[in-house]
């Protein structure tokens, strides 16, 4: 099996999940998703979680860095060895990586849509609707009573559950790609395809200069992209009720991706006016002073006094102010396939 396979098994389940609890939900019914789920399976973020392990595991095994880290010691220069035919590429130093044909096993490095597909299935999932899902499919399978018992407290235990694996898949996720290496060397690659080698050489020193880390990390890019950011935003917004706590995360989310990783695109924009309930649409909250309306959703006095000035006025003044400031420099440059935004 290669990442690729497992990339195609993920995004099935992405969009799986999509439709059953996404924008276009109400086309299956209730015990779809947990019809194709065989008997006492995991959730779909517990599955998901699971196979970007085995994918991961896979890359450390060839000698890749899996993101926590190092993939080797100190005596072989940080090197992961591994067993595989990648063995001893992954985890070098990567100022000295200059060549866009740099040898290492591309069928075992995770891509962005590795780590984004479960972002995505995290963004998408409703443990409520989960929950009582599995349990109606409990009753009408006649087997009420074999685990659970069916009591309104071990189902509410269980809808907790589930909210805390979907936090924990897409915050573990998160983490685990801003130091995979394999992403890092995918950036590199797609920064140099039309360069000329001064160029080239310019502009890896610039990103890898920009990367507000450390210094004994600043050879590493984050993998991280808009769809990242936007799948982990919505999670938070989906898992935390409206509060003070819920809004200091999308701003802290926000701010990090815009700002500091310079992936804003419409996506990341409109995903973040949804946490205050505008909305994604370019709908006129302008009132008749002039002024731009109150989010809706309350998330603390602060955060929705950042969200009307400035994404109040609509996706399309957002993203314009953003480019003025060179919040999108990277959007292109990390995504999964240049022209689409999904991954």
């Amino acid at each position: 099996l290669t990442t690729h396979m497992y990339d195609l098994v993920l995004d099935s389940l992405a969009c799986l999940c999509h439709e059953r609890y996404g924008d276009s939900a109400g086309i299956a019914t209730d015990l779809d998703l947990v019809e194709l789920m065989p008997e006492d399976s995991l959730s779909p973020p517990e599955l998901a979680k699971d196979m970007l392990d085995t994918v991961l595991h896979r890359h450390l095994m060839d000698g890749g860095d899996i993101g926590f880290g190092g993939g080797g010691s100190e005596n072989n220069g940080g090197i992961g060895q591994g067993i595989g035919v990648g063995s001893g590429t992954g985890a070098g130093s990567l100022v000295n990586v200059i060549s866009p044909n740099t040898n290492f096993d591309a069928r075992t490095c995770p891509t962005p849509m590795t780590f984004n597909a479960v972002l995505r299935i995290a963004a998408n999932f409703d443990p409520s609707a989960h929950a009582e899902a599995v349990e109606s499919a409990k009753v009408l399978g006649g087997k009420m009573g074999l685990s659970r018992g069916g009591t309104g407290v071990d189902l509410k235990q269980e809808q907790d559950r589930l909210r805390d694996v979907t936090i924990d898949a897409a915050l573990t996720t998160f983490s685990r790609m801003q130091y995979c290496v394999a992403l890092t060397l995918r950036t590199l690659r797609s920064s140099t395809k039309s360069a000329t080698s001064r160029q080239a050489l310019k502009r890896q020193a610039k990103m890898l200069a920009g990367n507000y880390k450390p210094k004994q990390q600043n050879n590493f890019i984050s993998g991280r992209n808009s769809a990242t950011y936007s799948y982990l935003i919505q999670t938070v917004a989906n898992c935390i009720p409206p509060s003070l706590s819920r809004g200091n995360m999308t701003f802290g989310l926000y701010h990090k991706g815009c700002v500091q990783e310079g992936v804003m695109d419409e996506q990341l924009v409109k995903t973040m006016r949804g946490v205050g309930g505008y909305g994604n649409v370019d709908e006129d909250v302008t009132e008749e002073d002039g002024g731009v309306s109150a989010p809706p959703v309350s998330n603390g006095p602060i955060f929705d006094a950042f969200l009307a000035k400035e994404l109040g006025a609509g996706v399309e003044f957002a993203v314009d102010k953003g480019r003025q400031l060179r919040q999108d420099r990277n959007y292109k440059l990390r995504r999964h396939v240049e022209w689409d935004d999904t991954y």
